[in-house]
């Protein structure tokens, strides 16, 4: 028996529709796969760069490296203002907001990201920038009036060291003077190099150190010169007694001004010659004793004139010292109590040759220049009147040592 062939489908070629039909399904599932797996990869490569922008902007936001930084930048220009010198107590703000801006931000760095909370450091540290700007301004501020302080102060003692120093050479010598006036000369020499050096609070504090011991020797000086002084009067008139007498009788008269270191040679209302004079080294005052080295005060006479070979001193015009006045004032002296121990009144009081040294040297004496004691040796008899005063007029110190000193605070 014949069997039927059966037509078979193009494409198929024994194969039934169920096995023709699974193999294309799991393909199709397949491709889908692949192409999400796709898409979910691309997609990622795009998100983690965006990601990655997006949590360095948030980090960036919340860090407060940008405040650190700004706050860095101030203290180091207020440490190059010497605020720690100049604003310490602004300076010591700063640090410590400082200090504690660093603490916070290390705080801070310890937690999990997502609760890290820089707020409080920036603030902080914001703070610790405007103090750090306040101390550098203030520097600035007290550097700039240190510097015009001291610079006046200094610019003003100049003078008034020059005078001082003037005086001091002209005035008996004194050595807690002369020890003020070495210490107030170390102090200006101090705050001049230290201006120089920038070190402004050294500058200023021995600027004024140094005008506080100028002030306090100027009014030593002040007071013991006006004490003097107070005997002008009496000095004017024995000078105008003298010239008066000397008019009269027209005869020579000399005298000697112990301050101005002048001896005025007159004969009756002719004034004849001035001479310039060294005395003893404790000329102001009277003499008292032997030995003070004092030059006398008051109305002599030339008792007896020295040749060549009779004096030490070229030539020589011997006084009648002590007077009475003289006597009775040693006698009080003594009785007073103001004299040492065997005290003797001395003698030998000369205006004599040998000057010229600049210097008061003597033991007492009035000494001039060697050709200038030649001329009044020639001109002056014995007999001849001798006024000896310590001022004629108000002593150029007076004026000397206030001129300077007007301008400055006292």
């Amino acid at each position: 028996m014949l069997r039927k062939k059966t037509r078979k489908a193009p494409g198929f070629r024994g194969v039934s529709f169920w096995s023709a039909q699974r193999p294309g399904a799991f393909g199709l599932l397949r491709s889908r796969k692949r192409r999400w797996w796709w898409r979910l990869g691309v997609l990622s490569l795009t998100l983690m760069p965006m990601g990655g922008a997006l949590y360095g902007w948030i980090k960036l936001r919340q860090s407060p490296y940008v405040a650190f930084e700004a706050a860095r930048e101030a203290l180091a220009q207020a440490r190059a203002a010497q605020a720690e010198r100049y604003a310490a107590s602004l300076w010591e703000q700063a640090q410590r907001s400082w200090k504690q801006a660093l603490m916070q931000w290390q705080e801070a760095n310890q937690r999990w990201w997502a609760w890290q909370q820089y707020a409080q450091a920036q603030a902080v540290a914001r703070q610790a920038e405007q103090q750090a700007w306040a101390a550098a301004r203030r520097a600035e501020q007290v550097r700039d009036s240190l510097y015009h302080q001291s610079h006046q102060m200094l610019r003003q003692l100049a003078p008034l060291l020059d005078s001082l120093a003037q005086w001091l050479e002209t005035l008996p010598y004194r050595s807690a003077w002369s020890q003020q006036f070495q210490e107030a000369q170390t102090h200006y020499h101090t705050a001049h190099k230290a201006l120089e050096s920038g070190d402004l609070w050294v500058a200023s504090e021995q600027a004024a150190a140094a005008q506080h011991r100028l002030q306090v020797l100027e009014e030593q000086l002040r007071d013991y010169v006006s004490h003097y002084l107070a005997q002008l009067p009496t000095w004017r008139q024995w000078v105008e007694e003298a010239r008066q007498e000397a008019r009269r009788r027209g005869s020579l008269l000399l005298v000697v001004d112990k301050m101005a270191r002048r001896c005025y040679v007159y004969r009756g209302t002719q004034h004849l010659a001035t001479f310039t004079v060294e005395l003893g080294p404790n000329w102001m005052g009277p003499k008292l004793y032997a030995g003070d080295r004092a030059t006398p005060e008051g109305k002599y006479r030339v008792i007896r004139k020295l040749g060549p070979g009779e004096t030490r001193y070229y030539r020589a015009l011997l006084l009648d010292y002590p007077n009475e006045v003289d006597r009775a004032r040693f006698i009080r002296a003594r009785r007073e109590g103001r004299l040492p121990p065997n005290a003797q009144i001395g003698g030998l009081i000369e205006i004599h040759g040998e000057g010229g040294r600049g210097v008061d040297w003597t033991e007492g004496c009035v000494a001039l220049r060697n050709e200038e004691m030649r001329q009044l040796f020639e001109l002056v008899p014995v007999g001849t009147p001798v006024v000896i005063v310590g001022a004629l007029e108000s002593w150029p110190i007076l004026r000397l040592m206030r001129n300077p000193t007007a301008n400055y605070g006292r």
